[in-house]
């Protein structure tokens, strides 16, 4: 948010994929939840997007945040997520710290990334912290979602990265994209950024989960959730939405 960037400087990406409208709601419930002091660069990638995109390019185009294509397309055969996230990791060396989003992502509590970048600077050993994630924007999921969400992986929804030299080894020699692991008696599949956490804890490092929480929707760039699912997730996004576009008429 800052011109000139500091000692503290972050760049943050997030990867449109058909969900414009969440990309909005996710930059306009940033800008709005942080002060002008949060040092932060933001990048949007576009994964070749064929919905509206109208109200996503006038607010980028305001605050003067590029919307770049990303190179690759709606369709391609596995999830292409990792891998724009680490080739744009390796594009931009020049940063203190990462901040990855999702579009699906709604900030609900002020200084939620100051708050962040306060508690990753407390820990010595932790390469990046994620909050609490909320599927309502009210209650923290539930216990049973502790270790598929929060404990194996730093959750990419919202995930604040440290730019270190072993981050960035790990992400130009092992990516930070799904893995099918093939054990002896059977296969584990290793979603968005898990290889990557498992990996920097052989260095010795680990993720933390933050005081503050943020609203994931969850899923949304694909159809297999039923279609009342859908339709709940969008009528939320299209409330929040319409509320942060009022705040700026008045």
């Amino acid at each position: 948010m800052n011109s000139s960037p500091s000692s503290k400087h972050i760049q943050a990406v997030v990867v449109n994929h058909n969900t414009s409208k969440y990309t909005e709601l996710m930059l306009r419930s940033l800008f709005t939840r942080h002060s002008s002091d949060l040092d932060l660069s933001v990048t949007v990638l576009d994964n070749d997007s064929q919905d509206d995109q109208t109200g996503l390019t006038a607010y980028a185009k305001g605050r003067g945040i590029p919307v770049v294509e990303s190179g690759f397309g709606l369709e391609t055969k596995w999830n292409s997520h990792g891998e724009v996230l680490s080739k744009f990791v390796l594009e931009h060396p020049d940063c203190a710290y990462y901040l990855f989003l999702d579009t699906d992502t709604c900030f609900i509590q002020n200084d939620t990334i100051d708050t962040m970048l306060w508690e990753l600077e407390q820990d010595s050993v932790a390469f990046g912290v994620a909050p609490r994630l909320s599927s309502d924007g009210e209650t923290e999921i539930g216990e049973e979602y502790w270790k598929k969400v929060y404990d194996y992986r730093l959750h990419p929804c919202c995930a604040l990265v440290r730019n270190t030299a072993v981050f960035r080894r790990v992400v130009g020699e092992v990516g930070l994209s799904c893995v099918q692991y093939l054990w002896a008696a059977g296969e584990e599949y290793l979603d968005t950024f898990k290889l990557m956490s498992l990996v920097m804890r052989t260095h010795g490092y680990q993720h933390i989960l933050s005081s503050k929480m943020v609203l994931h929707f969850f899923s949304v760039s694909y159809d297999w959730e039923p279609e009342d699912v859908m339709e709940f997730k969008a009528g939320l996004r299209d409330r929040l939405l319409e509320k942060l576009r009022s705040l700026e008429n008045t």
